[in-house]
């Protein structure tokens, strides 16, 4: 009987039944877990933020199953962490969970043929056991901004650089900015950008879902989801409706404040702000008329693809880690710091039922390339074309 392939995938986070928090990874591994290959997530949760959060603390170890009945077994190894305090934060922090991620992987029975770091400084994270058994190692590169280099010392980050064996970027902007400081080269690199599950963001009856929560059927709603914060546009989002001055525009912020970033939004014609289950965002999306997104740095962002795939049209910004995925075809790309771009194109699409018509059908093509199922298998394919060369 032949081996099953075994991939161990290190990230910050992973989700739970109360906070659902890094789906994006659990949906990774669950596409993976249902190709075939074992899967076990390492994902250290820090005791100083459960505390502070007053969240409760995840079981060591658990397994999760897909719906398919496949197995994922999720380490959770604690760790205590100190903040960003310029004088100790990130490099501490970036120890102690480096030493949280030994730990567990000194833990697991069977090593794994593959370990998979969700971002650099969780790959750099398991580097060393990884190199220690001769494992090879892959990082999922899909950082708004590459921060692994106020951890650690240059020399050090050039031997894990080397020691890596390929490098999954979820935007070209990606790419180049990880080959342009140093820390890998082109040849190492594929572009694979993020999808999302089309069992769950679909289109659906709008009409059906706008009675569903209470929403009037003759408004025009803008649609945000994400973290409340300057980064995300939520307040430009906010200004922008409030210059249209249209008691018909209504909104949905989707979502939370977030760190000391946080910009609650404030407007009127709020239909409803806050936080929803992940599996319920889609029917909150199909109330609205457009999805607005001004934001300022990402690595490739879910939640456009989340949106096209619920038939929006895009409002988002004309920025290198967009060009990927968005086109003309569904949305329009603008300044995301001009609040009167954004309200200029929301006031476009309002006024121009016929061209958000043709922008739905396309965003609804154009989603169709972007499923969990087929970055699964494009993401074991370049991983299975790497390993065919000898570990460093």
């Amino acid at each position: 009987m032949e081996k099953q392939f075994h991939i161990c995938v290190v990230a910050n986070g992973f989700p739970n039944k109360k906070i659902p928090q890094y789906t994006f990874v659990e949906q990774l591994c669950r596409s993976l877990a249902d190709y075939g290959w074992k899967v076990t997530v390492i994902a250290p949760q820090s005791i100083t933020k459960c505390i502070i959060r007053r969240e409760g603390l995840d079981p060591y170890f658990r397994t999760e199953y897909t719906e398919a009945g496949n197995g994922i077994d999720v380490y959770r190894p604690r760790f205590f962490s100190v903040g960003e305090f310029k004088w100790l934060g990130k490099e501490w922090n970036a120890r102690r969970f480096s030493a949280a991620v030994s730990r567990a992987f000194r833990a697991m029975k069977q090593k794994p043929d593959v370990c998979y770091g969700h971002f650099w400084d969780c790959a750099f994270a398991v580097y060393r056991s990884a190199r220690k058994f001769r494992i090879p190692l892959f990082v999922a590169c899909g950082e708004a901004e590459l921060t692994i280099f106020d951890s650690f010392r240059p020399e050090t980050l050039s031997r894990f650089s080397e020691y890596v064996s390929g490098v999954i970027c979820v935007s070209t902007k990606n790419l180049q900015e990880s080959v342009s400081t140093g820390l890998t080269v082109k040849e190492k690199c594929r572009v694979i950008p993020n999808a999302i599950d089309p069992s769950r963001f679909y289109r659906k009856n709008k009409l059906q879902m706008r009675r569903q929560f209470g929403f009037d059927a003759g408004d025009f709603i803008v649609a945000f989801v994400g973290g409340f914060i300057h980064r995300k546009g939520t307040r430009r989002i906010a200004e922008a409706i409030s210059l249209l001055d249209d008691s018909s525009v209504k909104s949905l912020f989707i979502g939370k404040t977030m760190g000391s970033d946080a910009c609650d939004p404030e407007c009127k014609g709020i239909l409803f702000k806050g936080c929803v289950p992940h599996d319920r965002i889609a029917d909150y999306l199909n109330c609205a008329d457009v999805f607005v997104m001004p934001t300022l740095h990402e690595g490739c962002c879910n939640a456009n693809i989340e949106a096209m795939a619920c038939g929006l049209p895009i409002i988002s910004s004309d920025l290198p880690f967009n060009y990927d995925v968005l086109d003309s075809s569904f949305s329009i790309l603008i300044d995301p710091m001009d609040i009167r771009q954004i309200a200029e194109a929301i006031r476009t699409l309002k006024d121009d039922p016929q061209r958000r018509r043709k922008m739905a059908e396309a965003a609804l093509e154009h989603a169709r390339q972007y499923t969990l199922e087929r970055r699964a298998e494009q993401i074991i394919g370049f991983i299975k074309e790497c390993i065919n060369q000898p570990v460093k």
